[in-house]
């Protein structure tokens, strides 16, 4: 089974929500509110990367992961399957071709092949993308979409992408609403109605970085006084 070490393993952020294990393996991805975890070294039966999930909180997402490490990795069913084409066709699996100037062995080489690695360097793993819409930002539209949605994920938002690009690119106070949520959840059922009223009519949050107010047609904020309201 797997041990704490490997249930509270550290995880490195990509930006975009997403987390990623130390050694490459398994990364975290947002979907739809919810948490998915995808495994590198598994395939699913079309011979993808095998996803898991999905996951209602990210600290699930993790101990799938530390289960994930007690299972020894699954080879696609696509392989067997290649194999078994080869054998009805009586090609072998492989087959070295000769150079036509020294006659030893070689094995052919396509022509868009990546170089193999100097002696004593090691291969850079490529950085994982960014989504689309985060792409077509203005470069500090971008800085401020990624960092938006690692403080959204720190703060516990089901779909913390989702709720950047609405604010971002649709222009809804998707952000400020959800604040505003959190804010209320904190008050609790038994807040007084003053302290709802309050809230309401204007706040801040620091963490996230917005603020709001109770404004109306004409954009002019409104203060709210119940005892000026009179008691009902």
């Amino acid at each position: 089974m797997a041990n704490a070490a490997d249930k509270d393993e550290g995880l490195k952020r990509l930006g975009g929500g997403r987390w990623q294990t130390r050694d490459e393996r398994f990364t975290i991805e947002p979907q739809s509110g919810t948490w998915v975890v995808v495994d590198a070294e598994q395939a699913d039966e079309l011979g993808l990367p095998l996803v898991r999930g999905p996951f209602g909180s990210l600290g699930a997402a993790k101990d799938a992961i530390a289960e994930a490490r007690d299972t020894e990795p699954a080879a696609s069913p696509l392989a067997s399957r290649a194999e078994q084409l080869r054998d009805r066709l009586g090609k072998p699996a492989a087959s070295p071709t000769r150079s036509t100037k020294t006659g030893e062995a070689a094995t052919s080489t396509p022509a868009n092949a990546s170089k193999p690695a100097k002696p004593g360097t090691s291969a850079k793993p490529e950085e994982p993308t960014e989504p689309r819409w985060i792409q077509a930002l203005e470069p500090a539209e971008r800085r401020r979409a990624n960092r938006l949605i690692d403080r959204l994920t720190e703060a516990g938002a089901r779909d913390p992408e989702g709720i950047a690009r609405r604010d971002i690119v649709g222009e809804v106070p998707a952000v400020a609403a959800f604040a505003i949520a959190q804010a209320l959840a904190r008050l609790g059922d038994e807040a007084r109605p003053e302290r709802v009223a309050e809230l309401l009519a204007g706040g801040r949050d620091e963490e996230l970085g917005v603020r709001w107010r109770l404004v109306d047609d004409d954009d002019r904020p409104i203060t709210i006084d119940l005892d000026a309201a009179g008691s009902r």
